[in-house]
């Protein structure tokens, strides 16, 4: 049994770690205690955190749109666009809207270990995965995950991946709602209010039922919550030459509240020498790279970093051929990082060769749907990868 097996085991004796309750602390104390047992110290940095806040947003713009529906089609226009601005000023989340009137919030636990390079150092490679978990999303997942495998084929729209994003529904049920309300027959605006309410009280349904039944986290993220400790343990032994790295677990990750930037902040690191890489649902068949997500909510392009370049390189000597290079479906952290100033090199994460990840924010995210040789790989990868960065950023300005 490997290290990161141990303590994901350890971990998973939790029933969930969702960000501003108990257990998310617990774990938090869990994860520094581990990297004190192998003679790394951990520190933490502490972020706020609004609990249900991915969720709550999304519930509470999918009623707005809805509500400019049943107010356009019954024409009372005075209201009309005034409310349709509200709500996309809402969706956006535009004036730091809905959350200036959520004042209830939680404080989260960033855990954070930092190896010195041996040498004089150039750069910072940053480490992150969160170890929080979701609210179960499998039914919604099941939904969504055979539109996106059909929208990305030939038979379908084969449409960009970056529009073809978790939110396409929704986005495409706005456009709808703003096609409405210039059409003036209300034959035509029931026709559209219809077909842009379906995704809409779908999501609401699936998004608050989310809330009160919570997943385990193996796939995500356990395993990478794990595996940055046992990383940690093999550099601390073994620095590298030029090299800092810093292996951050990150807090409240399924939230709009992430720690991420609080953590990194506090670090007041280089930004233009730092480099984040991102370990995000470790365990499945084959090792995906991802080099762009899509903005939430809307599904414009957000590229990573150039350096992308230098972890594909060397996926491609490591895997060969057998690894694949995607751009998100899913928004993410990253673009948070991105929009203020630091350079994302890539997600790491794992992916079925054919097919979407069922157990991905579901209930069946059991230990024993992992799959550990794959794990071990992704783990050995890693390590390469940082020691080729080392090699490589000796000869050349990045």
């Amino acid at each position: 049994m490997t290290l990161s097996q141990d303590i994901l085991r350890k971990m998973l004796e939790l029933p969930h770690r969702m960000a501003g309750t108990t257990y998310e602390q617990k774990a938090a104390e869990y994860i520094k205690n581990v990297y004190a047992y192998f003679g790394v110290t951990a520190k933490e940095v502490p972020s706020s955190t609004l609990s249900h806040s991915f969720q709550n947003h999304l519930i509470i713009s999918f009623a707005l749109i809805m509500l400019t529906i049943v107010v356009n089609f019954l024409g009372i226009a005075l209201i009309t666009i005034p409310l349709f601005i509200f709500t996309v000023l809402v969706y956006l989340r535009l004036f730091n809207l809905p959350f200036r009137f959520f004042k209830k919030r939680t404080q989260s636990q960033n855990i954070y270990a930092e190896i010195p390079a041996k040498d004089k150092q150039k750069y910072t490679l940053v480490f992150t995965s969160h170890y929080d978990t979701s609210g179960d999303l499998g039914p919604l997942v099941s939904i969504l995950g055979p539109i996106y495998n059909y929208m990305r084929t030939s038979s379908g729209l084969n449409i960009p991946e970056y529009l073809n994003n978790v939110l396409i529904l929704p986005n495409l049920s706005l456009g709808l709602t703003l096609l409405a309300l210039f059409i003036p027959d209300n034959s035509a605006k029931f026709f559209f209010g219809i077909f842009a309410a379906i995704p809409l009280l779908t999501g609401i349904f699936f998004l608050n039922k989310s809330k009160k039944k919570p997943t385990l986290g193996a796939y995500d993220n356990g395993v990478g919550t794990s595996l940055l400790v046992e990383l940690a343990a093999f550099f601390n032994k073994n620095p590298l030459d030029n090299t800092r790295l810093i292996f951050a677990n990150v807090a409240a990750g399924e939230t709009l509240t992430r720690g991420t930037i609080p953590l990194l902040n506090s670090l007041n690191l280089e930004k233009v020498n730092t480099f984040i890489v991102d370990l995000e649902c470790i365990g499945e068949e084959q090792l995906t790279l991802v080099s762009s997500e899509p903005s939430y909510p809307i599904g414009l392009p957000v590229p990573f970093d150039s350096t992308f370049e230098v972890i594909a390189d060397f996926a491609q000597d490591f895997f060969q051929d057998d690894f694949k290079v995607v751009d998100s479906p899913l928004p993410s952290a990253n673009q948070d990082l991105i929009i203020n100033g630091y350079r994302v090199t890539a997600i790491v994460t794992t992916m079925p060769k054919n097919g979407y990840p069922k157990r991905f924010h579901s209930s069946k995210d059991y230990f024993e749907s992992i799959k550990w040789d794959k794990v071990e790989n992704i783990r050995d990868f890693i390590i390469g990868y940082c020691s080729y960065f080392d090699d490589v950023s000796k000869e050349v300005i990045l």
